[in-house]
């Protein structure tokens, strides 16, 4: 029975709470100092607790807002209560719906892509590309379209990056908006994107959805009605005499009191209005999304790009620093001296030169104070750039320095990593191997393709050249033959050879130029050509005459021609400043040093640091450089190449292998 009696209360109770919410509704509402509230005008017989019975409110904030209910009411005493404390059922629509699926992911195959650099551009694994792209397995052609499903949960929980295709008439702001993002965000995902770089068809990687729980703490100031006092009017008063006595704005005072006739004995409802200084937790705005100067001021700021350092002509000053990796080595020493005459050559510049060296060394290389000095040294000298040394294993924290303070991390001689596919500061100087032996396929298809191709030697799968060049000519119209059977080889008269050499030794390099001249000898009116692999520059200088002879080409990252002028130049100077001539290696490592410091010092000085911008041609002798970015939201790479050719009139030619 007990239990029968409650369900009852609790029923008369809801009945009661749902007449009161309806009551409260009906009553005339004000806008009092920009707030909302009910009016109720006192009756007889009225007390405060049967006002707010019969309309839900609070008795606690009814007495607070309005002092006079604890005396004597009278009749047509005004009372207010706030219109916000009622919770009325609305249906909330959210300002971002998440979408249910995303577009999949189309990757145009450029020059130098792999399977493996796709997939890790994406962040997928290997398996997945060729799961989804079979084809990909046996061969893999600059245009084809690499396709690759996107996770929306994942997208939307904020795992992953959804990867969007820019379409003509998207802006930076507009894709910020649509994917509740910020712009700021977005450059902080893809270091190459700008208002002047933002191209249909790129790709951008988002962080959807990561203004969800984005807010900042921020004091305002909060007005609000303290109390509601009674004033009884005079025989004279006015709106604005009883405005100016209680201290009140006339507009608010009548709208207080809106309906109520003023003169002698009437009771005047003055609001109190009070203002404090609250910390409130809001969304962070930046009205600066919004105009094409303000993006470029977020711009500035994510790149770390200090205007202050800068003139309208370009910067006023270049800080270099070299991090120098075994100081005991000859390379390095032999870099060290070549950046050297670079800044010597550059003393004259509109702009002043600051150089510091820094040096690790193999035995402190695992040594956390060590580590911690050097990034201490960093800091202090605030580089514009860091040139490392470093020959394999190039350092993380090294890479990470440079993401963390927008420094441009120019990896001068680890061709095998791969930081820079990820990290936007990095800059790897020597060309990609994936990228290199496309281009050399390209150039031979392009230059040579008419030639009858013969691969001479042991085949090497290894030899990415080789199948690079094969890649592109039919299986059918290339030959292959052995090194010992190479001189007696028939050849057609007035036809056209390319012979690749497959051997590294210099017994068997030596033995296929003999073949060649032997087949040349004999075959007069026939064009042949030899091309070697890479390491042929080795022997350049000891077999430079035979090299001559059979025409030989062969690819190269590198190469510095003494005998040219500015070779010579290069040469005297450095004798001049050093007392002797340069120490030969391949590279010419003073040379790399001179190189580079040519190129990027006075790129640094004319584009405030903003790599984005286009760098100005280098004074490069032996490596070529022109750095372009892997995608938006990666690093720089060297897409500069040579082929070598020593051609049968004596000449050294250096052909600059382009995009």
């Amino acid at each position: 029975m007990r239990k029968f009696t409650l369900s009852i209360a609790m029923a008369m109770c809801v009945f009661f709470s749902a007449s009161a919410d309806d009551a409260a509704k009906n009553l005339p509402k004000v806008n009092i100092a920009g707030s909302e509230y009910y009016m109720y005008e006192v009756k007889k017989g009225d007390s405060k607790y049967g006002i707010a019975n019969r309309f839900g409110w609070n008795i606690d904030r009814l007495e607070e807002l309005n002092p006079s209910l604890g005396y004597k009411m009278e009749k047509g005493t005004k009372v207010y209560y706030p219109v916000d404390t009622i919770v009325e059922e609305t249906e909330i629509t959210p300002d971002f719906t998440l979408p249910e699926s995303y577009p999949v992911i189309r990757h145009v195959v450029k020059k130098g892509d792999s399977v493996y650099s796709i997939a890790k551009m994406y962040g997928v694994t290997v398996d997945k590309v060729y799961l989804y792209n079979p084809s990909s397995k046996s061969v893999l052609r600059r245009g084809d379209v690499i396709t690759l499903p996107q996770e929306s949960d994942s997208i939307n929980d904020g795992t992953t990056y959804l990867y969007y295709t820019i379409k003509d008439n998207d802006t930076l702001n507009g894709i910020a908006s649509a994917f509740n993002t910020s712009v700021e965000q977005l450059l902080r995902d893809n270091k190459g994107v700008s208002e002047n770089r933002f191209a249909s068809g790129d790709i951008l990687r988002i962080s959807v959805n990561s203004n969800k729980d984005v807010t900042v703490k921020k004091e305002v100031d909060e007005t609000h009605i303290a109390r509601i006092d009674t004033y009884k009017a005079g025989k004279n008063d006015t709106w604005e005499t009883v405005a100016e006595k209680t201290g009140v704005d006339v507009d608010e005072l009548m709208e207080a009191n809106s309906g109520t006739h003023l003169k002698k004995n009437a009771i005047l409802a003055i609001p109190v209005v009070e203002t404090t200084v609250v910390e409130k937790e809001v969304e962070p705005v930046d009205d600066r999304e919004n105009t094409l100067e303000g993006r470029r001021d977020i711009y500035k700021e994510v790149h770390m790009i200090d205007v202050a350092d800068s003139v309208s002509d370009g910067r006023e000053e270049v800080s270099i620093a070299l991090m120098i990796e075994d100081p005991a080595s000859k390379r390095d020493n032999e870099f060290t001296r070549g950046a050297f005459l670079a800044v010597d050559r550059l003393k004259d510049a509109p702009y002043s030169i600051r150089l510091k060296v820094l040096c690790d060394s193999k035995d402190q290389t695992d040594s956390i104070a060590a580590r911690a000095s050097l990034l201490s040294q960093l800091e202090d000298f605030k580089a514009d750039m860091v040139i490392a040394t470093y020959e394999r294993n190039f350092p993380l924290w090294l890479a990470r320095y440079g993401e963390e303070n927008g420094v441009e991390i120019v990896n001068t001689f680890d061709v095998k990593s791969e930081l820079y596919m990820e990290n936007p500061s990095l800059i790897h100087l020597l060309t990609p191997s994936a990228y290199f032996s496309d281009e050399v396929g390209e150039w031979t298809a392009s230059n040579m393709g008419s030639y009858t191709l013969v691969l001479v030697g042991k085949e090497d799968k290894g030899d990415s050249f080789a199948e690079s060049i094969k890649g592109r000519r039919d299986p059918s119209s290339f030959l292959s033959m052995q090194l010992d059977d190479l001189a007696e080889m028939k050849l057609d008269e007035g036809g056209r050879y390319l012979f690749y050499g497959y051997p590294t030794t210099k017994e068997e390099i030596q033995s296929l130029l003999n073949a060649v001249e032997a087949l040349k000898e004999n075959n007069p009116f026939t064009e042949i050509k030899v091309m070697g692999r890479p390491s042929w520059i080795t022997l350049a200088d000891s077999m430079k005459e035979r090299f001559h002879k059979a025409d030989v080409y062969f690819p190269s990252r590198f190469f510095f021609d003494h005998t040219s002028g500015p070779g010579k130049e290069f040469i005297a100077s450095y004798s001049s400043a050093f007392g002797h001539g340069p120490i030969r290696s391949f590279p010419t490592y003073s040379v790399v040093g001179y190189d580079i410091l040519n190129y990027f010092i006075p790129g640094i000085a004319s584009n405030d640091g903003d790599f984005n911008a286009t760098l100005p041609d280098g004074h490069e002798i032996q490596t070529p450089i022109n750095i372009e970015r892997v995608g938006n939201w990666g690093g720089f790479f060297n897409p500069s190449a040579y082929m070598i050719r020593y051609s049968p009139y004596g000449d050294i030619e250096k052909i600059l292998i382009r995009k």
